[in-house]
């Protein structure tokens, strides 16, 4: 038997291939991750504005020198940016949560850009209300106080929850998969919780020292042993500034 395949069958195949494609929504530009305090060298255009954005901040602050650009924010917090010399200069960024980055700028005639950048450092709380918190008990009580609430589900008392794409890179050697779920900031510590997943087909002990690396303060467990595909949760308390404690 014989396919019959018309011109007219032809026509509308192409003509919604095209519109398929025409309905493919432009990309927005990756985020470039950095940690606090990072500096990139970046070409602006300096006869069309450029938009900087940080992920899931409000641009706060800019400082830079004098004459050097003009500069607004958007409704969203972003910034609009417009080098007026041709001079290479550097403008330092902050925003609402601590998050710093700097711009060495290279001026350049041209089309305008959209540079977006996404913080992975957690970020800066000042928090005095947290502080005195943290800082009223004994180190010990402290952590008691903080594991008790994040066991509970609680957001521990003058705490934020920020998400965990806000956290400094944690990876100890151990042979279950760890899943950042959720992060609680303070003052001066932060706690995670992370799922575990046992992928292999023996049972795998669990210890809280096999969690231990420069910046742990303390580590609770929901189990000390994951079967073969079994799963359970991990509370680890951070300090901030990742400095040991006696």
């Amino acid at each position: 038997m014989k396919t019959r395949f018309s011109l007219a069958a032809a026509a509308v195949l192409v003509v919604t291939s095209l519109h398929a494609g025409g309905l493919r929504a432009a990309s927005a530009p990756a985020g470039i991750p950095f940690e606090n305090d990072a500096s990139f060298t970046v070409t602006l255009s300096n006869t069309n504005p450029n938009k900087v954005i940080i992920d899931g901040e409000l641009i706060t602050s800019i400082s830079g020198p004098t004459g050097a650009y003009d500069q607004s924010n958007t409704q969203d917090g972003a910034l609009l940016l417009s080098p007026l010399v041709g001079q290479n200069f550097t403008v330092f960024l902050q925003t609402a949560s601590g998050a710093a980055v700097s711009l060495n700028v290279q001026p350049k005639p041209g089309t305008g850009r959209t540079l977006r950048f996404t913080p992975v450092s957690p970020p800066t709380r000042h928090n005095d209300d947290a502080k005195a918190w943290e800082e009223g008990q004994s180190y010990e009580k402290t952590l008691v106080s903080l594991s008790r609430a994040v066991l509970r589900g609680e957001v521990p008392d003058d705490f934020s929850e920020y998400p965990v794409s806000r956290m400094t890179r944690y990876a100890p050697p151990l042979a279950v998969q760890l899943t950042p779920e959720r992060q609680f900031v303070g003052s001066h510590l932060r706690v995670v919780r992370f799922r575990l997943k046992n992928p292999g087909y023996v049972t795998v002990s669990l210890r809280e020292r096999d969690f231990w690396q420069k910046g742990v303060r303390g580590v609770m467990l929901s189990a000390r042993q994951l079967y073969a595909g079994g799963e359970g949760y991990a509370w680890v308390i951070f300090s901030d500034d990742g400095a040991p404690k006696a």
